[in-house]
């Protein structure tokens, strides 16, 4: 019997939908930009474009242009994707991105408690953050409005990197960001690098509970050289924590295990209970501190 694939119900319509105009997603109280969300050969896009009053202003056009050259030399699951450089009628010039159906860092944050998965989209962060870095690209604007989580999978997604600078552009090389996040020595008006976003990262974390304070406190010290050094080194220590819980867990129920074994055994011999429990601790002790 040959098992075929198809859909279930009827076959969906296959051809792109008729263009029904475009849909603003946010007009910046702070800067040019327009966000609008709209489609391309059946794919949900978003277009990021100049509001109507900079839209032919040279220097916004070329600051414009300098955020998609350095996102499209950024090719990471974690990371927005941009798709194209395109012109909008009625809109001008435009960066055309991936839609992400997901929402911000912050608003995650507030619905999502576990400590495992936040742990988890951290390291999601450091992968990206790490990636990069790598790339000789800084962000420059880290914070949890410019971090999805998706919907689908909860997994984190950076973008907006129209403050960020690169090695191989001239525009756009001066101290940047948002207040809140942004490293002393950005503020005070040295130039960013890969220790800022690092700080930067680290003020998120502080909102990230309890769990995460130690690593917040390295992140953002006034001292650059007694930070963390890398998005990896950083990952690092969230995953050794990690495996440093489970193995806790393991031995913690291990230990309920033996000690009920100890019971049992204790009623069908003469042994007394205490002397069993204590050989028991010892062995799990001794497995414990074996590599």
């Amino acid at each position: 019997m040959i098992n075929t694939s198809g859909f279930f119900g009827s076959v969906p319509d296959m051809q792109p939908p008729a263009h029904a105009g475009l849909e603003l997603l946010q007009e910046s109280q702070s800067g040019p930009y327009l966000l609008l969300k709209g489609h391309r050969n059946d794919r949900v896009v978003v277009y990021k474009c100049l509001q109507a009053g900079h839209k032919d202003d040279p220097v916004q056009q070329r600051i414009l242009r300098r955020e998609y050259e350095i996102g499209a030399s950024l090719k990471h699951p974690g990371i927005c994707e941009i798709l194209d450089w395109v012109t909008l009628p009625g809109y001008g010039d435009a960066i055309e991105m991936e839609w992400i159906d997901g929402e911000p860092l912050d608003v995650w944050l507030s619905t999502h408690d576990d400590v495992a998965l936040r742990t988890r989209v951290l390291c999601d962060i450091c992968d990206a953050l790490s990636y990069i870095h790598h790339k000789q690209v800084i962000h420059k604007d880290l914070k949890p409005e410019n971090i999805l989580i998706t919907r689908s999978g909860g997994y984190a997604k950076i973008l907006d990197f129209g403050l960020s600078d690169t090695d191989s552009i001239l525009t756009g090389k001066g101290p940047a960001g948002t207040l809140k996040y942004a490293a002393p020595e950005v503020v005070e008006g040295c130039q960013a690098d890969a220790l800022s976003d690092i700080y930067s990262l680290g003020m998120i974390m502080k909102d990230m509970g309890p769990a995460f304070s130690k690593f917040a406190r390295k992140c953002t010290r006034a001292d650059r050289e007694q930070r963390y050094i890398s998005a990896d080194e950083l990952r690092s220590d969230l995953e050794h924590v990690g495996r440093r819980g489970s193995l806790t867990w393991s031995i913690f129920a291990a230990l309920a295990l033996i000690a009920g074994l100890v019971v049992w055994l204790a009623l069908r011999r003469a042994d007394p209970v205490e002397e069993l429990f204590l050989d028991a601790v010892e062995q799990v002790r001794g497995a414990s501190n074996r590599p």
